[in-house]
């Protein structure tokens, strides 16, 4: 079943309510070996200040990924902004599994990052 304009801009301003009560740092729990705790803490501080601007990630076609403030997404901004929620989610399972094996942190999604 596909989900409907409607339900879709439910879900991200409900995203953005609870990135905006830091989802993201409690996601990403202890530094992993490669990484620090400030890292973990910046890229969650900078999460929680666009979701408080109303940022939402999106992916163009070439896999680069922008924000773009959630009044501003149309119908045709779905797939694109579920693409770049999905590297968000894959590297947070990434991180899982160098956790129960005891590896090096995954790279972190350059968006994350700036």
């Amino acid at each position: 079943m596909r989900m409907g304009w409607e339900e879709f801009e439910q879900m991200e301003r409900q995203g953005l309510r609870e990135r905006c009560e830091e989802q993201l740092r409690r996601a990403l729990g202890m530094p992993l070996p490669g990484e620090t705790e400030e890292q973990l803490d910046r890229i969650g501080a900078h999460d929680r200040r666009r979701a408080e601007q109303g940022l939402v990630a999106v992916m163009d076609a070439g896999g680069t990924i922008s924000y773009k403030h959630v009044d501003d997404l149309g119908r045709l901004d779905m797939n694109s902004r579920t693409a770049a929620e999905g590297v968000v989610v894959d590297w947070l399972k990434e991180r899982v599994e160098s956790r129960k094996l005891g590896a090096e942190a995954p790279p972190i999604p350059r968006h994350l990052l700036d």
